[in-house]
């Protein structure tokens, strides 16, 4: 099997060790067209990234519905 080196850049967000997904911008005039991710709560892989307008990714642990910031 071959494997894949990612490198995180400081748009992408990814906290701890899960398992990290691509998020790509379906709008070409956004400024981060593809980002890292691991919150397990995403849906939407193609909506805009945090910086360009869009929803920033929900953290395990910090889930603002279990009163966590």
């Amino acid at each position: 099997m071959k494997r894949e080196v990612i490198t995180l850049d400081k748009s992408d967000r990814v906290v701890g060790d899960r398992p990290v997904h691509l998020h790509r911008s379906s709008d070409p005039n956004a400024m981060v067209k593809e980002w890292a991710c691991n919150s397990p709560y995403c849906e939407d892989l193609t909506g805009p990234h945090p910086d360009d307008g869009g929803l920033e990714p929900v953290v395990q642990g910090r889930e603002p519905w279990r009163g966590g910031r």
